[in-house]
C-alpha cells in the first residue's frame, strides 16, 4: 500500500505517494542535486527551468543506461555463443 512521504525538491515542499520511501527519497536527492549543479552554471535562470532541464538531464542518464545496458546485453550473448560453440567442439572431438 502506498503510504504519503513528504519532500523538498527545488525548494517546493510536496507530498508524494509509493510505496518504496527509500527509492523514491533516493530520487529526490538525485533531482535536487540536478537542480543545485544546474543553478551553479545558469545562475539566472529560474527554479522552473533549472528543474526542467534537470529532468532532461536525467532523462538523457536514463537513455545513456539503457543503451549501454542493451550493448552490454549483446556483449553477453555474444560472448555466450562462442563459450558454446568451443564447447560443441570440444564435445565432439574425439578423447586421446
Amino acid at each position: 500500500m502506498s503510504k504519503a512521504i513528504r519532500v523538498n525538491i527545488g525548494g517546493k515542499d510536496l507530498t508524494l505517494r509509493g510505496d518504496d520511501e527509500e527509492k523514491i527519497k533516493k530520487s529526490v536527492r538525485e533531482v535536487n542535486i540536478q537542480i543545485q549543479a544546474l543553478q551553479q552554471s545558469l545562475r539566472e535562470q529560474s527554479t522552473p527551468t533549472l528543474s526542467l532541464l534537470a529532468a532532461l538531464n536525467i532523462a538523457e542518464r536514463y537513455h545513456d543506461a539503457l543503451d549501454q545496458n542493451d550493448r552490454d546485453l549483446r556483449y553477453v550473448a555474444q560472448e555466450l555463443d562462442k563459450m558454446s560453440q568451443f564447447l560443441e567442439r570440444a564435445w565432439r572431438q574425439p578423447l586421446p
